[in-house]
């Protein structure tokens, strides 16, 4: 940030700089540049340029209405030159001398300094425009792809990057979208990273207001800007690695093989199996070798993400002894190197972090898996590379030469880590909040819900009012009115049964803490 102020102010310094230059180099007096108040006319295109460069800084920054900002900027300090030297009477203009017989010599007073105030609001109006655009996607309307902006780091000058504001701008083009705004990968990211980055907890605060009720964990798109953001802040503060990661679960179930439920198809029948495939994002191929149903095929199913596709995987193969071979065939995932994550995990393992070492994929972190199980895996299996074969005859085959490969011994099956299950138990007494507490009253006629909030002496405090029950407890927890964890739990249930009742048209009566 330091380097991008001191370029906007060398900008506006030179300009004026070299404008004073240009005027005293012709005048018979050198100091007539200050004595016939020229200045206003520099300080004015000095402002202009400032304008310019940080126009071209949010270029750089893949912010929308940066290119904009920047032309209208360059446009606006030529006419202003031009503009402001004919009402002037300078460049051969006849307006000077009308002004002089109709005002007299005070209107030389008033113009050069109504040029800038002119220059400094309408300066002003384009900020605000610039970053009204940026935070409602409009601009140039289009992504970064089509914009030329592709996925080149964002530059702060001098031909150095700044990693935090690479990660805000991947998080301010994402929040462009309206699909990452319902992601939750979008969502995680936003929720880690505030508390990652103090520089950024102001800006994340407003995305996270935007943000809407999650609809889906990950939609595989080919740039995901909340991985290379939270990839970023790895990159860049590996110490950070371990604790700030997006997260995503799953169920285990005990006693049944495969422990990990999921689109898979299983033909287990003793040690005749030993293969499995994974067709990474084909799907079809899956179903085709399913109902082809190969003899020395056990398992076969698509992995789609380097994270959780991969957690699962894992699991089902390391508890099922027969299994020694893996396929990867089938093409890679749309924005996500599936098949290259699993060769580089079987060549190269993890690190400290759990990211897999080597991987080119966006979000190489297994979070549900322990290191002891890579291991496992990794002495079990032997992964196969048939990445980009879709071909069910050509897989049959492959199938085939491994299950008539020697072995040397049968490894016995993996037991999974465990997590504990805790029995949920009703509170022995309730702690009031010493914040006050709230009544929440849906407002059908406004399609609003409107919360209001106490003091316990039944003083109202204030009065809290939005569509949906995220944006509201959002505000009251980011304000600091609810201080205890059970409150905040207790007003965001309370808050999506009154959002429902106003989207169903019912009534809707507020439950006791």
């Amino acid at each position: 940030m330091k380097r991008q102020l001191w370029w906007m102010i060398g900008a506006g310094t030179m300009v004026f700089a070299a404008h004073a230059a240009w005027y005293m180099a012709g005048a018979s007096v050198g100091w007539a540049y200050f004595q016939q108040h020229d200045y206003w006319l520099g300080l004015s295109y000095a402002v202009a340029a400032v304008f310019v460069v940080y126009s071209w800084q949010r270029v750089r920054q893949r912010q929308r209405g940066g290119v904009a900002g920047m032309v209208g900027g360059l446009t606006w300090a030529g006419a202003l030159y031009w503009t402001g030297c004919w009402l002037l009477g300078c460049c051969g203009s006849p307006l000077l001398p009308v002004y002089l017989g109709l005002f007299g010599a005070t209107v030389l007073d008033l113009a050069k300094p109504l040029v800038l105030i002119v220059t400094l609001a309408s300066v002003a109006i384009g900020v605000w425009w610039m970053r009204r655009a940026e935070a409602r996607g409009t601009g140039c309307g289009c992504g970064p792809s089509a914009c030329g902006a592709g996925n080149q780091p964002t530059s702060t000058g001098a031909g150095t990057t700044d990693p935090v504001e690479e990660i805000r701008a991947e998080l301010a083009e994402g929040m462009n979208l309206p699909k990452c705004q319902q992601c939750g990968c979008m969502g995680d990211a936003l929720q880690q990273i505030r508390g990652a980055l103090p520089d950024l907890a102001s800006d994340v605060a407003v995305w996270q207001t935007r943000m809407k009720p999650i609809k889906y964990a990950c939609l595989g798109c080919a740039h995901c800007y909340p991985a290379v953001a939270m990839n970023t802040l790895h990159r860049a503060f590996p110490e950070l690695a371990g604790t700030a990661s997006l997260s995503c679960e799953f169920e285990v179930r005990d006693d049944i093989w495969p422990p990990v439920p999921g689109e898979y198809h299983t033909f287990c029948e003793g040690d005749s199996c030993p293969v499995a495939v994974s067709t990474l994002a084909s799907v079809e191929l899956a179903e085709t070798l399913a109902r082809r149903r190969p003899r020395a095929l056990c398992i076969v199913g698509k992995t789609e993400t380097e994270n959780i596709g991969i957690d699962k995987l894992i699991k089902n193969t390391i508890t099922n002894r027969t299994i020694r071979y893996l396929v990867v065939a089938g093409r890679e995932p749309q924005g996500h190197a599936t098949g290259q994550t699993l060769l580089a995990l079987a060549a190269n393992g993890v690190d400290d972090s759990m990211r897999v070492v080597g991987s080119p994929g966006k979000r190489p972190i297994l979070r549900n898996v322990t290191r002891d199980e890579v291991e496992q895996f990794r002495r079990q299996v032997q992964v196969v590379d048939m990445i980009g074969c879709e071909d069910a005859a050509q897989i049959e085959a492959k199938l085939a030469e491994l299950a008539s490969a020697p072995t040397d011994s049968t490894p016995p099956p993996a037991q999974l880590a465990r997590v504990p299950v805790i029995r949920a138990e009703p509170p022995a007494q309730i702690e009031m909040d010493r914040a006050g507490y709230f009544v929440i009253v849906p407002r059908a006629d406004r399609q609003l819900i409107v919360v209001e909030h106490y003091d316990y002496n039944n003083q109202l405090l204030r009065v809290i009012e939005g569509r949906d029950a995220r944006s509201l407890y959002s505000t009251i927890i980011q304000n600091g009115w609810v201080t205890q964890l059970s409150h905040a739990a207790y007003l965001g249930k309370e808050l999506a049964r009154a959002e429902t009742a106003l989207q169903r048209g019912e009534k809707y009566i507020q439950d006791g803490a």
